[in-house]
């Protein structure tokens, strides 16, 4: 046995090496990339609202693109004007790559519908440069765009005092295939990695 090992023993360690070597590259250009592509984190919601324009807006009208949901209010005094502001640098990304509208769409939800009419609405979006063919600033009644932000997991609350809402800053990634794919928040809401993680979806 000692022979053997002495004889052969380099060769063996050689291969078992080169073996691990070979596992260790396929897990990283294969499983590994598997494994970090974005998700299925469950379906998602159907619901139906009008835009500012008028028009009927859904999930299922929209299937076929990559989008982003948004769920805020335009009267929010902190998180979602810079939240918004973030999607529009996330806008000029696409535009540049040349896919929103085509592959991509922007879904944004008020659920203060009161305050937040189509005028309110209108003058929002221009401030931030919004394409409203690919941008759609949406609107319903309030128990049922609250309905709607809960069933995506987005926490809201008003305070009847105030008239203020308390919720969930989270921008939604869904799928062409009505997939939830990934939920931004905090520190994840950057504009560069939403661009690119959208193209990547686009690409799949």
């Amino acid at each position: 046995m000692n022979t053997f090992w002495r004889k052969q023993g380099y060769k063996i360690t050689m291969i078992l090496i080169s073996c691990i070597l070979l596992a260790a590259i396929f897990y990283v250009y294969f499983l590994r990339d598997e494994a970090s592509d974005f998700p299925v984190q469950g379906e998602a919601a159907a619901f139906e609202l009008s835009d500012i324009q008028g028009e009927p807006v859904s999930i299922d009208n929209t299937s076929g693109n990559v989008r982003l949901l948004y769920f805020f209010f335009a009267n929010c005094p902190d998180v979602c004007p810079p939240t918004t502001h973030m999607l529009s640098k996330v806008q000029e990304r696409l535009q540049q790559a040349g896919v929103f509208g085509s592959d991509a769409n922007i879904l944004q939800v008020t659920f203060d519908p009161i305050r937040d009419t189509v005028d309110t609405l209108t003058k929002y979006a221009a401030n931030f440069n919004a394409d409203l063919d690919a941008w759609r600033f949406l609107r319903g009644k309030e128990d049922e765009t609250k309905s709607i932000g809960e069933k995506y997991g987005i926490f809201i609350n008003k305070d009847p005092e105030t008239g203020f809402f308390i919720h969930s800053n989270t921008v939604i990634l869904i799928d062409p295939n009505n997939q939830i794919r990934m939920r931004y928040n905090g520190n994840d809401l950057n504009d560069e990695k939403i661009a690119s993680d959208v193209l990547k979806l686009i690409a799949e």
